[in-house]
């Protein structure tokens, strides 16, 4: 697809003071989109400032080696959403899962520019460049770079690396297009050390990550004839695991790897009346109507929601409807 992105262009050619923000939370892809562009920016002469909700998980703290990255503190950051000249959203395209950076850039009524490839209603922002089609924002980043003549830099090449390795799950989900590959190539050329970047992410692990995964595998639930997988992760395994909530990433794709397993489900425990819902797919049955039924959204195989009740309702709400879909 050929996308003009003459307006991305006009924006940063006539502002100078940008802030760049994600989704709470933030993945490789969220990460690797904001310090690939930031580190464009900057390179041309603006001022960047990258403002997320919540902190790297350890295992991507990597892409950041001097703490950039400014955690919001309404008290002690606010300043900085002030004097900003533009936003760039990247990676979420939901207003929800910006929290408190997100209420202040709707309401600021400077340019927004938001770069996505997750479902969304139109008209997000005031500029979307939205495609769900393409494998992660990463690819639509390096896409912008490319139309800007940019000189990728070596910390650009491994950014962009990690958007497209964390969200295609290394090469395995059915986002895994020619593109992708075709952009990785580019990338190693350029001088990515793939399994460097590899190995930071993915295996790293602590010893309490693999004790709530042996508990989470110990107590895993089969329904609609072994194609429907799920778990709950409650605040009680994490404390006898001595696991973190950032510990839990990539554990709903676990059983996906399970013969007749179609579709995973994770439950988080966030608070007694808050749950985490995360749905997986192999690739044959869509689950983002689910979550998107229940307030939530997300591509066709992965997609997730935040549900206002304890895990136990939350298991009886969600599994009730993921029955239906094998109906």
């Amino acid at each position: 697809m050929k996308r003009d992105w003459s307006k991305v262009a006009e924006v940063i050619e006539s502002n100078n003071k940008f802030v760049f923000t994600t989704h709470i939370n933030p993945d490789g892809d969220g990460l690797g989109s904001e310090i690939a562009l930031a580190e464009y920016l900057r390179n041309v002469g603006k001022e960047v400032v990258i403002v997320n909700n919540s902190p790297l998980a350890h295992n991507y703290r990597f892409m950041d080696p001097d703490k950039e990255i400014i955690i919001y503190d309404k008290n002690e950051y606010a300043y900085l959403l002030e004097d900003a000249d533009a936003f760039f959203i990247l990676d979420i395209s939901d207003w929800g899962r910006l929290k408190a950076v997100g209420e202040f850039i709707q309401n600021s009524g400077k340019p927004q520019v938001c770069i996505d490839h997750h479902h969304c209603p139109d008209g997000f922002s005031s500029l979307d460049f939205i495609d769900k089609t393409v494998s992660s924002t990463g690819e639509l980043v390096y896409e912008l770079l490319q139309y800007l003549n940019a000189e990728i830099t070596p910390r650009m090449a491994e950014a962009i690396y990690t958007c497209i390795l964390t969200d295609t799950g290394s090469f395995r989900f059915s986002n895994t297009t020619p593109r992708a590959h075709q952009i990785a190539s580019e990338l190693i050329q350029k001088g990515v050390n793939s399994h460097e970047i590899y190995r930071k992410v993915y295996e790293q692990n602590s010893r309490a990550k693999m004790k709530l995964l042996g508990m989470v595998l110990q107590k895993m639930k089969f329904e609609c004839s072994g194609h429907l997988a799920w778990f709950n992760i409650s605040k009680t395994m994490l404390d006898q695991s001595g696991a973190s909530p950032w510990d839990t990433e990539g554990f709903a794709d676990y059983p996906r790897s399970i013969q007749k397993v179609e579709v995973s489900v994770m439950f988080s425990e966030l608070d007694p009346n808050r749950t985490k819902v995360s749905f997986r797919s192999k690739g044959r049955i869509a689950i983002n109507s689910v979550a998107m039924m229940l307030g939530g959204g997300g591509h066709e195989f992965a997609s997730g929601v935040l549900l206002d009740c304890s895990l136990k309702q939350a298991n009886y709400i969600v599994i009730d409807e993921m029955n239906k879909l094998f109906e």
